[in-house]
């Protein structure tokens, strides 16, 4: 029977660290090589300064001249360290080879998980995140709140300034809405100019405080920071998960209700959407979020 399935899957970390004690160990065996060497060449040495003693003394008996016996010996010498020198050399290279190629799957790792814009986690790992998280959710019965996050005017602020610029503004929003969250919620860029704030453990009321808290956040930086006469501003749409809803359903729900607050907000409305929480509710738990 195939035993494939209980193979451990290790990471890069322990397959770098694999490598390099597997390199080290043949290095191990070029330093013998070397020590072998030295032993030749100091019998070589031995055997041009006291020739008697090793053509009669003892048992050891050598019909070559010391000369020849002399030159024997150091030309083994010389081909051996020529040898350990090229390999460990060859293993140099490939150590530098290993380590950099774990360097590049890190960073590759890194660009999956980062926006390099925003420095916001990217589309994909939130995806995976999410349903994680709703796992989590349902499986202890509390609840999970995402806010969509989608940029107001976006498109006429690179379309007059750039999209230098425009990313500038992405960026600044991004670090706003990481500041309005805690430590263990997720901001990602969702799209575009659209970004996703998951918020594990996080009720209705929880969701609407941080709402709220972005929007007064943002208008703080338009005021302090405004683009000539085009403000920016953001439309945002709440929504609970619902236990059985997949991660893509919530995304949909919490879009839908994006999309509303931005229709409202273009007709000069108020979104009906959402219950609007008292100032000394958002006051009161303004610490804990």
């Amino acid at each position: 029977m195939s035993n494939q399935g209980n193979v451990e899957q290790v990471g890069p970390q322990a397959c770098i660290a694999s490598e390099l004690v597997r390199l080290e160990f043949r290095k191990r065996g070029f330093w013998v090589l070397i020590i072998f060497a030295g032993v030749v060449l100091m019998l070589g040495v031995l055997s041009f300064l006291f020739p008697h003693r090793f053509r009669e003394g003892g048992d050891l008996q050598v019909s070559l001249s010391p000369q020849v016996l002399f030159v024997i010996m150091v030309g083994t010498v010389l081909a051996s360290l020529f040898y350990v020198f090229r390999r460990d050399r060859e293993i140099r290279g490939l150590r530098l080879a290993t380590i950099q190629q774990y360097l590049s799957s890190q960073e590759q790792h890194a660009n999956s998980m980062i926006d390099t814009v925003t420095n916001v986690f990217t589309r994909t790992f939130l995806h995976d995140r999410l349903t994680a998280e709703i796992s989590r959710a349902e499986r202890i019965n509390r609840s999970l709140a995402l806010i969509m996050c989608d940029l107001n005017n976006f498109k006429q602020v690179n379309d007059r300034y750039g999209h230098v610029v425009g990313d500038y503004v992405l960026s600044q929003v991004a670090a706003i809405l990481k500041l309005c969250v805690r430590g263990s919620d997720y901001v990602a860029r969702y799209g575009g100019d659209e970004f996703l704030i998951l918020l594990p453990e996080t009720d209705q009321e929880g969701g609407e405080i941080v709402r709220q808290r972005v929007h007064r956040k943002v208008a703080e930086w338009d005021r302090a920071n405004r683009l000539g006469d085009l403000p920016i501003s953001v439309s945002l749409g709440l929504y609970l998960h619902v236990t059985g809803h997949t991660a893509d359903m919530d995304v949909a729900e919490a879009d839908a209700r994006m999309y509303a607050d931005k229709q409202a907000t273009k007709h000069g409305t108020i979104a009906s959407t959402l219950p609007i929480v008292s100032m000394n509710l958002v006051a009161r738990r303004t610490g804990s979020r």
